[in-house]
């Protein structure tokens, strides 16, 4: 036990050290430097995509942004934009545009796009669908951006400028199944408002993109896997070719599906949330309005849940992050869903220290083969 402490007080000390900023919730970091991880921006020639990635959209369809004007003058309309690797541009981006109250109240739908994936003369491609295997199975890249300072209009320093989307799959392009998210923002945040990632779950667009922090916001496709259109066999998990994007106008109207979570806070009598939740974001947007579509990558299947950072490596870092997030649970601002590998009861607990040791230093086929 004594060990135990001393390794969990010298994470805490790493923690510091490897994961600067608000990344309790690691998303998949973009590029690495060729001589060990790091999050940073492709545009340097000096960094190399991250090998965890196997594809990107290849076409798009559906593109039906909520303001005419994107399509109008096509600056942050061109679609084409989100095909393809992740740069970590913030400018490289198509926008779902926003709605203002108005259109709100008239019932105007939010803005959307569905990406394809595969070669299309190729059926069943399977270099490029998306299969639902252990860990990860791919990552939505929008240019969210990490506040560097705290102002009466609600920005909290250390927290995201972020905006919003749904995430829905399909295999056959017209069945989309949607994954079940929890957001916990208790009010609007304003125009230029933040939020702490930590309180949204299965939501795109939590994680930054933009300003040299290139991330991207990862899904899991278990977490479809009781979804009705999954029971029906109307979307199969297997060989999902589409990834329709849904934005998030962030006044509360939307909401979350935090029923279908159990509800860390009750403790051990792991009841669901009793209701759902209003979703916030910043809002009202302009220019490139709503949520800004950058890429959305095809991922590796990931044999160690101990891996943390993602980098295919189970090591000291991973552990720093570990120890970090050690007796937190889902809401609290240290708590990391990575980190929560053993039964994911939304509580990171000794159960998940074993999980980790269990992994030691084990290491991703894909970073050697890279390698």
């Amino acid at each position: 036990m004594r060990r135990l402490l001393i390794l969990i007080t010298l994470g805490h000390i790493l923690a510091c050290c490897v994961w600067a900023g608000p990344y309790t919730d690691p998303g998949i970091i973009a590029y690495l430097v060729s001589e060990g991880g790091s999050i940073q921006s492709g545009e340097d020639p000096n960094f190399v995509l991250h090998p965890i990635f196997r594809g990107w959209a290849t076409g798009w369809k559906d593109y039906m942004p909520s303001d005419d004007i994107l399509v109008d003058n096509g600056e942050w309309g061109d679609p084409k934009k989100a095909l393809g690797s992740v740069t970590g541009n913030n400018y490289d981006i198509v926008s779902l545009g926003d709605l203002d109250a108005e259109e709100i109240a008239i019932g105007k739908p939010p803005g959307t796009i569905t990406l394809i994936f595969g070669d299309p003369n190729v059926p069943d491609d399977p270099n490029g669908v998306i299969r639902n295997s252990r860990g990860y199975d791919f990552a939505v890249f929008e240019n969210a951006f990490v506040s560097l300072n705290t102002f009466p209009s609600g920005s909290i320093t250390g927290q995201m400028f972020a905006e919003l989307a749904f995430v829905e799959v399909s295999s056959d392009g017209e069945h989309f199944a949607r994954f079940p998210s929890v957001s916990l923002t208790e009010s609007a945040v304003g125009r230029y408002g933040t939020i702490q990632i930590s309180d949204v779950h299965n939501l795109a667009g939590k994680h930054p993109n933009s300003y040299k922090l290139s991330m991207g916001t990862p899904f899991d496709l278990s977490d479809l896997l009781d979804h009705p259109l999954v029971l029906q066999g109307l979307v199969d998990l297997g060989r999902v070719r589409y990834v329709r994007l849904v934005d998030i106008p962030g006044t509360g109207d939307w909401r979350d599906e935090a029923p279908l979570f159990v509800d860390p806070t009750l403790g051990i009598d792991r009841q669901s949330y009793a209701s759902d939740h209003p979703i916030y974001d910043v809002w009202l947007t302009f220019g490139s309005g709503g949520f800004d579509l950058e890429a959305v990558g095809v991922l590796h299947e990931q044999r160690y849940a101990a891996d943390i950072n993602l980098d295919g490596t189970v090591d000291f870092q991973d552990f720093a992050l570990l120890s970090g997030a050690y007796r937190t649970q889902f809401g609290q601002a240290a708590y990391s869903s990575r980190c929560d590998m053993a039964d994911q009861d939304l509580r990171v607990t000794p159960a998940d220290l074993i999980a980790f040791s269990q992994e030691w230093l084990c290491e991703e086929e894909w970073r050697v083969r890279a390698e």
